[in-house]
């Protein structure tokens, strides 16, 4: 029964790696319930901290927008970073210097997948739902570097 979960994640991968350009201009989260808020949002965090230094670093945080403004993910996101010692500028903020972080947060399958973008950085990882319906890593983080323009 593995075996076609595998080919889902290897699909969903090689799809995500291939349109990095393309999505939305905004942040995007969907079907995060605030008991995975606090899981995706140090997820997400940890990664950053993997890629800059926290302490010297503000992110300009490209929060989603309209009805989706109120999801359960992005105020626990925001906190998170600051906890660590990012700084966190909203998108539009005036903040020389700061490296813009979009993220698309999406239900595949039973599971969450998440997408980061940073500079020139996308990252994708793979969340699946436990027996007991929390979230555990699916995959590692899949990262993709483009070349400077």
């Amino acid at each position: 029964m593995r075996h076609p979960l595998h080919a889902a994640l290897i699909a969903a991968m090689l799809l995500l790696g291939g349109c990095a350009g393309v999505g939305p201009r905004s942040s995007y989260v969907e079907a995060v319930t605030p008991a995975d808020a606090p899981v995706l949002a140090a997820d997400i965090a940890g990664f950053m901290a993997e890629r800059l230094p926290a302490a010297a670093t503000t992110l300009a945080l490209d929060a989603p927008a309209g009805e989706l403004a109120s999801d359960s993910l992005t105020p626990v996101l925001r906190d998170e970073l600051r906890r660590i010692g990012f700084g966190v500028a909203d998108a539009g903020q005036n903040a020389p210097g700061a490296h813009p972080l979009r993220y698309l947060v999406t239900p595949l399958d039973a599971g969450v997948l998440v997408r980061l973008q940073v500079d020139r950085i996308t990252a994708s990882r793979l969340w699946l739902r436990n027996s007991a319906g929390t979230l555990q890593a699916g995959s590692p983080f899949t990262v993709r570097e483009d070349a400077a323009e």
